[in-house]
């Protein structure tokens, strides 16, 4: 977490800046409910305790949310591995597609490379998402 102090015409303030994969569900560990797990134990009420069954469905439940979060990033790690691979088999070869203002070009893809999320084939200067490619063929190398 990064703190800059921020300096007003009377005072000075620091802000607090969290990174955002810190904030919500995504920031949330197994250590994190632990803590809360515990907490919710230390301050339950004596007269009528949480019972075992209940304390079993939340830690199945935390296991459960954590096993999705882990398959979640496993799953998108394959899926731009897999655009990247297919970016590649693009390499040398002419494609047609629409470029970053809608126009159509044709040309030989000479990179390949991740932008925005996206797999981006570059034909020069010109750049195609993957999504946007029409066709796909063996350029002329006869003279």
């Amino acid at each position: 977490m990064a703190t800059t102090a921020v300096s007003g015409s009377s005072s000075t303030t620091d802000v607090k800046f969290v990174d955002k994969d810190k904030i919500g569900l995504a920031g949330l560990q197994s250590d994190t409910f632990l803590k809360l797990l515990i907490a919710q134990l230390q301050n339950q009420d004596p007269t009528e305790p949480v019972g075992n069954e209940e304390i079993l469905n939340q830690l199945s439940q935390m296991r459960s949310l954590q096993s999705n979060t882990e398959l979640s990033d496993t799953l998108k790690g394959l899926a731009s591995s897999q655009q990247i691979t297919t970016g590649a088999s693009f390499l040398g070869k002419s494609i047609t597609g629409k470029n970053q203002d809608g126009a159509e070009i044709t040309g030989v893809a000479d990179r390949v490379f991740v932008e925005d999320n996206t797999t981006v084939i570059g034909i020069g200067e010109d750049k195609v998402k993957i999504s946007d490619i029409t066709a796909v063929s063996i350029p002329d190398t006869t003279p």
